[in-house]
This record gives structure tokens, sequence and C-alpha cells, in this order.
């Protein structure tokens, strides 16, 4: 047996290290907890992540950071507004105009921000509604809905003489309030989103002159509507890429397509009432460009046969000069 003095000395020593490789086992088992943790966590989020990363976010609660909520006219095109001034001069009401080249940005406008009687033309904030509410996932596009008698409007629109109980879906609603302007389906669908997400979604965009309610809005506003649906990640590209679909080939192709050359895409919305004759969208011509012609208290034949001839004006004057010069 050691003397006492010799087992003093080495038990704390041998006490010691096994302490310190107890702190070092635990130590380690700590790390590996919160390793395993954090990976469970990444392997539980990676989907969800990648999602957000490659898509456009779906804000539809919150506000857009509106850089420039409106287009700055430009000197550049002055000769050609005046131009158009003086083909709408003699016609009777009121005329509002708005140009952008979505290329260059430039733009000029006549009674840009005047307000006009918007007819069919709000249904285009009511379509962008419904697919931001359904990315946001509180709709469900292709919900079948079962038509009610009080469902049915007058006007636009074959959907009205379905029988009840015809089944649709918001989907299908949709493509019909862009190909056939259908009031029926615009009541459903309006409902469904209720007029105060509608507003908000309109006063969001920046569209200051805008009211659902009222049913009014101004050509600068709806040229705004445009330029964020095309190029500003607002939906999801497929979504836009469908809402642009439905609006293309209308039933309606009097107006702005009667006066571009044929076979140049044009994604459009008329809209129509009792002295009022509009259309609106965007010409997918070698240089895509944005066009919003309005009336108010018009003749309507005279109306009819001006819109494509101030579409054909601009045409001729603005994009074939800027081909011919191959200016951006």
């Amino acid at each position: 047996m050691p003397p006492k003095n010799l087992w003093r000395k080495i038990t704390p020593d041998k006490t010691l290290k096994e302490k310190k490789q107890i702190r070092l086992v635990l130590l380690v088992l700590f790390g590996l907890t919160i390793l395993s943790t954090a990976l469970a966590i990444l392997y539980r989020e990676l989907p969800s992540f990648w999602t957000r990363f490659s898509q456009p976010s779906p804000v539809v609660s919150q506000q857009f950071t509106l850089v420039s909520p409106t287009a700055t006219p430009t000197p550049k095109f002055e000769r050609e507004k005046e131009a158009i001034l003086e083909m709408i001069k003699p016609l009777r009401g009121k005329y509002g105009i708005f140009f952008q080249d979505l290329e260059s940005k430039n733009s000029f406008e006549i009674n840009g921000e005047e307000i006009f009687t918007a007819a069919s033309l709000i249904k285009l904030p009511v379509i962008l509604t419904l697919y931001r509410e359904a990315e946001a996932g509180r709709i469900n596009l292709d919900e079948v809905y079962k038509l009610q008698n009080s469902d049915k409007s007058s006007g636009a629109g074959s959907l009205q003489y379905k029988s009840l109980g015809f089944e649709i879906t918001f989907r299908q609603m949709a493509e019909l309030m862009g190909k056939q302007s259908d009031n029926t389906a615009f009541n459903i669908v309006s409902r469904k989103l209720g007029k105060e997400k509608i507003q908000e979604l309109i006063d969001a965009l920046g569209m200051k002159n805008t009211s659902f309610d009222e049913n009014e809005t101004s050509p600068e506003d709806i040229g705004l509507f445009f330029r964020k649906l095309y190029g500003e990640g607002i939906i999801y590209e497929k979504d836009k890429d469908e809402i642009l679909s439905f609006i293309t080939n209308t039933i309606w192709e009097d107006r702005i397509p009667a006066g571009v050359p044929k076979g140049v895409k044009v994604s459009h919305k008329i809209g129509t009432e009792v002295g009022v004759i509009s259309d609106a969208g965007i010409v997918f011509a070698q240089k895509p460009f944005i066009l919003v012609i309005m009336s108010q208290e018009a003749n309507e034949i005279e109306a009819k046969k001006a819109l494509p001839e101030i579409t054909k004006k601009i045409y001729e004057l603005i994009i074939e000069k800027l081909d011919k010069l191959g200016e951006p």
C-alpha cells in the first residue's frame, strides 16, 4: 500500500482528468445535438426556401415598392403627340391617350390623369387580384362554382345563358372576363374577392385615380397596370402569361388590334358603356408598347372608327420610326 502522502497526490490528478473527459464527451454530445437539429430544420425548409428564392413572392397583403408610380412624358414624342391631338380635336366627347415604349420607357399622354368611366377596364384589377389571392393560397382557381340565377348579369358574356347549377371554375371565369368581358363572371369573382381586397390591390399598384366602387380610372392608371403586369414581377411568370393569354384574340378585336399590321399580337381589354368606347393593352410589335385609348360622352359610331385609326397613326409615327432609326 502506497504511503498516504503519495495517495493524496495521485487521487486529485486522476479525478481532474476524469472530469475533463466527461466535459469533453458532453460538449461533443451537445454539438452533435445542435448539428442534427440544424440538419433536420434545413431538410424540412429547403423546398419552401428554394421556391421563395426562385419565384417572386406573392405579397398580396403588402404594399408594393413603387420606384416610379407613373410614367414621365418625354419631349421625344412631342411631334407625335401633336399629330394625335389633331386627330382627336374634331371628335365629340372627351378622349384620353397613354402611350409607352416598353423598351426605352419613353412615353406621352393626352388627358392622362383625367378621370374616365372605366366600364369593363375595371375587370383588369379584378383578374389580377384573383390570381394574387390564389398565389397566396387563399383561393383555388380550379375550385368548381355552381351558377345561381342571382349571379346572372345582362350585357357581355355567355355565362348568363347557362342553366342553373352550371359548373365552372374560377380560372374559367377569369378567362371569360378576358375573352368575352363576361359580366356574370365578373359579378361572381368580385363577390368572392370582396371590393375592399380589389381596391387594396388598386391602391398598392399606385393607380391613384382608380375607384372600384365608382367604376372610374384614368389612361395613365391603366397604362401603369399593364406596365407592372408586363415587367415588374407582381405575379408569377406562368400566371402573367395565362392572364395575357385570356386577353389575346378576344371576341372584341375591332379597336386597337384593328389598327396594327396583321399578325402583330395584342393583349388588351375593352371598355364599353353608353358614350364610352375604350381599349387598352400591350401591342407586341418588334418594339412592344402600351397603348390606352379612352373616351367618354363620345359618339359611339365615330369612336369605334377613331380608335383603330389612332392606333394606326401611333404605330406608323412611333414604332416604324424607331425600327428605322434603330433607336432603343
